[in-house]
This record gives C-alpha cells, sequence and structure tokens, in this order.
C-alpha cells in the first residue's frame, strides 16, 4: 500500500517536473526575440553589428563565468576538455553567426519574420539530426506527425512573410 502511494507520488513528482521544464524551455524562446530585438538596436546605435554581437556575446560570457564560479551547477572537469570531439567546439562559431545575422535580419526583416526564420531552421535542422542520429543524440525517427509539424511551420512563414 505505502509503495503504490510512493510510486504514484514518484509518477506525478515526474509529470511535474517534466511540466516546469516545457514552461522554461518556452520561456527561453520567448527571451530570444527580446534578445535579438535589443542587439538590433544596440548595432543601430552603435552602426556596427560585429560590435553590437561582440558586446552580446561578452556580457553572456561574464554572466556564464558567474554561474560557473558560483558552484550551482556542479564542477566541471576541466582536464576531459581534450576527450570532448573537436567539432563540438563549432557551437561558439555557430552561435557567433546567429547573433551577428539575427541582429542584422531584426532590423531588416522585424523580429517576427527573422524569428519565425529561425524557428524553421531550427525545427529543420533538428527533424534532420534527430532522424540521422547526428551529432552524437540519440535517433528520433521522422513521423508522420513531424512532417505535419514542417509542414504547418512552412505554412506559418509563408504568412508571415506576406506584406501587410
Amino acid at each position: 500500500m505505502i509503495s503504490l502511494r510512493l510510486s504514484r507520488l514518484q509518477a506525478i513528482a515526474s509529470r511535474c517536473q517534466v511540466c516546469l521544464y516545457l514552461v522554461l524551455a518556452l520561456l527561453s524562446g520567448a527571451l530570444l526575440p527580446i534578445q535579438a530585438s535589443c542587439n538590433a538596436q544596440l548595432a543601430r546605435s552603435l552602426n556596427s553589428v560585429p560590435l553590437a554581437a561582440d558586446i552580446s556575446y561578452s556580457v553572456g560570457v561574464l554572466v556564464l563565468v558567474a554561474v560557473l564560479v558560483s558552484g550551482q551547477f556542479g564542477h566541471p572537469r576541466w582536464a576531459d576538455l581534450g576527450q570532448a570531439p573537436r567539432w563540438s567546439l563549432l557551437g561558439g562559431v555557430l552561435g557567433a553567426w546567429y547573433i551577428g545575422s539575427s541582429t542584422y535580419f531584426v532590423s531588416v526583416l522585424g523580429t517576427t519574420l527573422t524569428l519565425g526564420l529561425v524557428v524553421g531552421g531550427q525545427a529543420i535542422a533538428g527533424i534532420v539530426i534527430d532522424h540521422w542520429g547526428w551529432l552524437g543524440v540519440p535517433r528520433h525517427r521522422l513521423s508522420p506527425y513531424r512532417r505535419c509539424a514542417v509542414g504547418l511551420l512552412m505554412v506559418a512563414i509563408f504568412f508571415l512573410a506576406q506584406p501587410r
């Protein structure tokens, strides 16, 4: 009887944790248009997309170093950095591309269309990476639901791109 209650509580706690993660991921996504708009305004103020992206990255580095020093997320194993695949360091280059390009395109295309295209690109790349299990991620085959989701995303981007 107690074992049944305990397993039931664990199942509820697990569902609540998943819901929390979903909300936090949604919040993280909601921060992207704010970040892109802030970076675009900084670029307009400085008349330089690369400088605005550099400042954005520098502020981000300071925040992440503070988080790292706080020890709230465990202690990294710096010695194992040499064991990481060399291609995994490409993430920084791709992040710089994202910051720089979104900073520029928000000023040209607007926040909604820019991030609609970003989300579309992310979804398509994510589906391909998942389907083939590239970059060390678990394999998740392309299902009819995922195909439908990409189709709907393309329709949404089409409507976002229409003149007002």
